[in-house]
């Protein structure tokens, strides 16, 4: 009879134990989109915010970022598409984390909470929902910046950034 070393025995459980953890590249998921959806209407996010304007910040980059995707055509809202997104936008903060010497706010913490449903138009089903979508992102104040400009920029800056991390979410599973 033959003796199995206990180095042996719990080498081969660890191995069992990784084969079925469901680790997964990234981008190999399937994703929440179904292989149909080939076109998708975006019409302009409803904004709670106080702020004027991020709805259409975000939007455009939403649609920018579904565009650079190419699987995927955005349209018009109010078109003929697979599937329509629909977001709100519930809170937009820029808070300062860090300072300079002279009390200056050289760093931000920005974040922006939304509501979006992706639906598909042909069967009414939601593909994907999401009643709290937060996105967090610091911003860096460059030197030559006074604190009346930082907002535009922040929006400016920020809105690509959660237009990406939205669509990868939504196309990829993520």
């Amino acid at each position: 009879m033959r003796r199995t070393r206990p180095g042996a025995a719990a080498l081969l459980a660890l191995l069992s134990a990784l084969a079925g953890c469901g680790y997964a590249l990234v981008g190999a998921s399937r994703g929440t989109l179904p292989e149909d959806v080939k076109s998708i209407s975006v019409p302009t996010f409803v904004n709670q915010t106080a702020r004027v304007g991020l709805e259409q910040d975000v939007t455009a980059a939403v649609l920018r970022e579904l565009s650079a995707r190419g699987r995927i055509k955005p349209v018009p809202a109010g078109t003929q598409a697979d599937a329509e997104l629909i977001g709100t936008l519930l809170s937009y903060s820029v808070n300062p984390v860090r300072f300079d010497d002279s009390g200056r706010a050289v760093e931000y913490d920005v974040s922006v909470l939304a509501k979006v449903t992706l639906t598909d138009r042909r069967t009414e089903k939601v593909l994907f929902e999401n009643g709290s979508f937060l996105f967090r992102q610091p911003y860096k104040v460059p030197a030559a910046q006074n604190y009346a400009d930082v907002e535009p920029a922040v929006i400016a800056a920020i809105a690509q950034p959660f237009a990406r991390s939205l669509v990868t979410t939504i196309v990829e599973g993520f």
